[in-house]
């Protein structure tokens, strides 16, 4: 790209508000044109992730609110939809207080995840083969064909040894959670002692299509064996019951 056009980009970012100039950035990533620049790009949407915040968003706040968890029959999870199309999902999910959301995977995808709102703890685990060299490529070998069971519908008792590739407690004004097909793949997301909020891109979304395999489908997990202080066992599982969703609409800026 040529200077005037870098300065371009530039100016065009600066002058729309930043969950717009995010929204764009992240069609720009993960848009198959631009598949061979992804690094890059991807180290360009984390900048502007980096830099969201509740307001960016118009986020709701009576959702950071204790009292309103405390509502009966309120799910334990807020959902809102930010955008969705073939290419990326971006939401918002706000978890009462104590909350856990269970360990789950995200198959061949990329993603970001931005805390807009309270405090929580992400532990996040790469897959990890026990005794064994192989490859980034084997890797994504392994991954695929993982995707296609689950696509299939056998998708009970998987088992799988994993290491825990981050554990951090994350704010509002931390850095934003990175996600690869083959790193940091599974996660889990607790809320500490009031309200969280996150905000998410994922690249694609659940339910796509995988070429020649079929949709993506998520995984829910638990560790079932720790072999050591860092590496464990995990066993694949039903959708823990606990695990529901009610929705809020999206305030913010419109995406265009």
């Amino acid at each position: 790209m040529a200077k005037s056009d870098d300065a371009k980009s530039s100016m065009e970012i600066t002058s729309v508000t930043p969950i717009v100039a995010t929204f764009r950035q992240a069609l720009h990533t993960f848009s198959d044109k631009n598949k061979h620049e992804l690094e890059t790009n991807m180290n360009k949407l984390k900048t502007l992730m980096d830099r969201l915040t509740a307001e960016d968003l118009a986020f709701n706040k009576d959702l950071s609110n204790p009292l309103y968890w405390k509502m009966p029959f309120k799910a334990p999870c807020t959902y809102i939809e930010v955008f969705q199309n073939s290419l990326l999902n971006m939401s918002i999910f706000v978890l009462k207080p104590g909350f856990k959301m269970p360990m789950h995977d995200h198959p061949h995808m990329h993603g970001m995840l931005k805390v807009i709102s309270g405090e929580v703890n992400i532990r996040s685990y790469s897959e990890y083969p026990l005794n064994e060299a192989i490859s980034e490529i084997d890797f994504a070998t392994r991954a695929r064909f993982e995707a296609a069971r689950i696509a299939r519908g056998i998708h009970k008792k998987r088992r799988l040894f994993a290491k825990i590739s981050s554990d951090r407690i994350c704010k509002a004004n931390s850095s934003c959670c990175v996600l690869t097909p083959t790193i940091s793949n599974f996660h889990e997301i607790e809320a500490l002692d009031e309200p969280a909020a996150f905000f998410d891109i994922l690249s694609p979304p659940y339910d796509s299509l995988i070429e020649d395999i079929g949709p993506r489908k998520c995984g829910y997990y638990f560790v079932c064996n720790e072999i050591s202080t860092n590496v464990v066992e995990l066993e694949e599982m039903e959708v823990p019951k606990c695990f529901y969703c009610d929705q809020q609409p999206y305030l913010g800026p419109v995406l265009t």
